[in-house]
């Protein structure tokens, strides 16, 4: 399994640390691939204009906050009682994003019983033009869509996203593809890097979500974001825990020091 890419940013810009997550989206590939049998993929059916008039889409984040009262609710996901990952993946590697897709691992919204506690994941995967990296807290925020889509409420905490769905936006038409399709659109608008967008949904079972959760964390670790572990200028893996055998992130910050060591491998 082939995941070497370069961690630092080329160029002069202030978040030159930001590290290029390509290996991260092949594992993402490789995820789909493993459950392609219950996985549709669909080209976003909504532009921006389009989302605008038929579902309210604010390009801007202009529009009404959004509250969604337990009584309104269609259907829920990613819920505290059951599992959730979200997380937002960039690279300049153009290649590996498919510009406009829309993939879903188990049912949309119609497919799920209403007012249910559904498991759900929600990975947005950013091609950025050659040298240049967007903010990644920027990033990060654009994936909850707030004060974008009526009908959709988002309440996230790192590396989660629990949604709630009103049943008039869901009455209306409005489905994960529309919500793939306001993400894309959202990326498109909010950053002027952002050549391609591509999303990705799971509902299908908290065992899926799950397979996500170490991506997850190395993303986080990427970004800048995550509490322990943070990637140092020279591309080493910074920790702030004193013993690694007893530490649960150990497995991603083992796979994190193999990109590394390979990479510098392949430079020599």
């Amino acid at each position: 399994m082939e995941h070497a890419t370069e961690f630092a940013s080329q160029g002069t810009e202030p978040d030159a640390r930001v590290a290029d997550m390509a290996p991260l989206i092949r594992r993402v590939r490789e995820f789909l691939a493993e459950r392609k049998q219950r996985t549709g993929s669909w080209q976003a059916p909504f532009d921006s204009a389009a989302l605008a008039a038929q579902f309210g889409f604010s390009g801007r984040r202009k529009g009404r906050a959004e509250v969604i009262l337990a009584d309104d609710v269609a259907v829920e996901l990613g819920h505290p009682s059951t599992s959730s990952r979200a997380m937002a993946l960039v690279s300049r590697d153009a290649g590996l994003v498919h510009a406009g897709r829309i993939s879903i691992v188990g049912p949309d919204l119609d497919g799920l019983e209403r007012g249910g506690r559904n498991p759900f994941a929600q990975v947005v995967l950013v091609a950025v033009r050659a040298g240049r990296m967007p903010d990644p807290f920027e990033v990060e925020s654009a994936q909850y869509l707030i004060h974008r889509l009526p009908g959709y409420m988002v309440r996230s905490v790192p590396g989660r996203l629990w949604v709630r769905v009103s049943r008039a936006g869901r009455d209306g038409g409005l489905d994960l593809k529309t919500v793939g399709s306001a993400l894309i659109a959202a990326y498109g608008c909010d950053f002027e890097e952002v050549e391609a967008a591509e999303v990705v949904f799971v509902t299908s079972c908290p065992e899926d979500v799950e397979a996500l959760s170490q991506i997850a964390t190395e993303a986080n670790i990427l970004a800048g974001r995550h509490k322990k572990l943070a990637l140092g200028v020279d591309g080493e893996i910074e920790c702030r825990e004193l013993a690694c055998d007893t530490c649960e992130e150990k497995p991603a910050c083992d796979s994190l020091r193999d990109i590394v060591i390979k990479r510098r491998s392949q430079n020599k």
